[in-house]
């Protein structure tokens, strides 16, 4: 008697983290002397449901689950991670809010085509970029985002920045220069130098780009890592951009960072090949030309 071929389930495609049970029975815990207060039991299930998200998620932005294809339902799920259903539909409720899957009667749950996907959603970033690696058109669409958002963003820190937030630039690039020909250590100094300056915008809608821009820099300082002597030959850039903030200067800081930005798109090309037809000019062409209005006032 032959045996029927055997079916690819997509569901055992993504990596299955620990089978500790989550969302446990409240009756075992209460033998157990456990902490058994509706604030502990209630971070047990956010910490379940948030390990149950990452899973799903980075298998769904990995292209394991096709646009419109079903994803393991409450109760498969349930079983794989030892949750309550009730772990497993906060699960769902965190991925349908970033855009990553829909749920609906009859039909179930399904992913969500990448245009529908919160790319500035920190987890998201972070799950397209598991692994330290990314499609290169991803790379620059980072590239890209930051040469719009960040000039700009220096040029609003130079005008609008406080003692307070000048600090936090300056401390940051301190620990930069210390770490300069250690690209490990200079990772942290570097993602809260760009994050201080956004944060010196005084900008709401600025510093949100805060998680796009740790998430591009992590990506790109492991690639400027694999040259000799990196990542010391961008220091004197960053200096360039913390000189012309502290004077106040808005179009200095926005040529500034601009110049910074190239030089990290040419480390990102040597690693990754040149850059995708759509984007073949360099970041930040088109931006407002040092010396016009444009460059310098910043818009709130």
């Amino acid at each position: 008697m032959s045996r029927s071929p055997a079916v690819h389930d997509p569901s055992r495609s993504f990596a299955v983290a620990s089978r500790a049970p989550v969302g446990e029975d409240p009756s075992a815990s209460l033998r157990a002397g456990a902490d058994t207060s509706p604030a502990s039991l209630g971070r047990k299930n956010v910490d379940g449901a948030g390990r149950i998200a990452e899973e799903l998620g980075s298998a769904i932005v990995a292209g394991v689950y096709q646009p419109h294809a079903l994803v393991p339902g409450e109760l498969a799920l349930s079983r794989r991670f030892g949750a309550s259903r009730t772990v497993v539909r906060e699960a769902f409720k965190l991925l349908s809010a970033k855009g990553l899957i829909t749920s609906r009667k009859r039909s179930g749950t399904r992913a969500r085509p990448r245009e529908a996907w919160h790319m500035l959603d920190a987890d998201v970033l972070a799950w397209r970029l598991k692994n330290g690696e990314a499609e290169p058109k991803f790379l620059f669409d980072l590239l890209h985002v930051r040469a719009v958002v960040e000039p700009a963003a220096a040029a609003m820190a130079a005008r609008s920045h406080t003692p307070e937030t000048l600090q936090a630039i300056e401390a940051a690039f301190t620990e930069m220069e210390r770490a300069a020909h250690d690209p490990i250590r200079f990772a942290d100094p570097d993602i809260r130098f760009h994050k201080a300056i956004l944060a010196a915008t005084d900008n709401d809608v600025m510093v949100a780009f805060g998680a796009l821009t740790e998430a591009a820099l992590g990506m790109f300082v492991r690639a400027a890592s694999r040259h000799a002597g990196a990542p010391a030959p961008s220091v004197p850039l960053h200096r360039a951009v913390l000189v012309a903030i502290q004077r106040r200067d808005a179009e200095g800081a926005h040529a500034a960072m601009m110049a910074l930005l190239s030089r990290t798109a040419r480390n990102v090309e040597r690693n990754v090949g040149p850059a995708p037809a759509r984007h073949k000019s360099p970041p930040g062409r088109g931006s407002p030309r040092r010396g016009s209005r444009r460059s310098a006032k910043p818009s709130k």
